[in-house]
């Protein structure tokens, strides 16, 4: 497993660290799943499967909170135990056929690709019949000013098309350069969030939090 903090990937900021890439373990996977991987999504997992990718979606089914977050990337092949665990695809998928979810959630041919901290799914669509869409289960929480109830909606038509379409939340931005506004200068990670702040949010240096 490479130890570098960080990637780009068609304009997007991917954090490590990251598993090298074996055709092997893809193999591996669209055997057990029996379809195989769509292009853009194997082509990411070819240069950028990191831990971690800190952007949000607007999906409008999910008001009134339709900014999700799916920060949290599933990796190839094995964890650092040598196994099918979690976080990792071949790991999450086999998991995720024993989940328990709303009869509309079909299940076949789905595989979870990401998640966020409060179990809210990324699926990417290996069906013949909708190859590479991506979808999004998202848990309700009956209470004012949350989703009330579990929505499963489309996201994005293919991976490439998912990675244009996200965008960096106001807040996460604040929080992760407060994490990093003490750090010297020339720190690596430091220098990260700020190229990452500059592309995604050009104004924010004028922003209270930014110092």
């Amino acid at each position: 497993m490479s130890e570098e903090l960080s990637r780009w990937y068609r304009g997007r900021l991917v954090i490590g660290p990251f598993m090298p890439f074996d055709g092997g373990e893809v193999d591996r996977l669209e055997r057990e799943i029996g379809l195989p991987l769509p292009t853009s999504y194997r082509a990411f997992l070819e240069a950028a499967a990191g831990e971690s990718l800190p952007y949000a979606v607007r999906l409008p089914a999910c008001e009134p909170e339709p900014w999700q977050s799916f920060d949290a990337l599933y990796q190839p092949g094995r964890n650092a135990d040598g196994e099918y665990g979690w976080g990792t695809l071949l790991g999450e998928y086999r998991r995720s056929r024993t989940w328990q979810l709303p009869d509309e959630v079909p299940l076949a041919g789905l595989l979870p690709v990401a998640r966020n901290g409060g179990g809210d799914t990324l699926f990417l669509d290996l069906n013949p019949a909708t190859p590479g869409r991506l979808h999004a289960f998202v848990h309700g929480i009956p209470h004012a000013g949350y989703l009330p109830t579990g929505v499963f909606t489309h996201v994005a038509d293919d991976f490439d098309a998912y990675l244009d379409s996200l965008t960096v939340d106001p807040d996460l931005a604040e929080d992760t350069w407060v994490d990093v506004a003490d750090s010297a200068p020339d720190d690596t990670w430091r220098q990260t969030v700020a190229a990452w702040l500059d592309k995604e949010l050009p104004g924010w240096r004028t922003e209270p939090w930014a110092g």
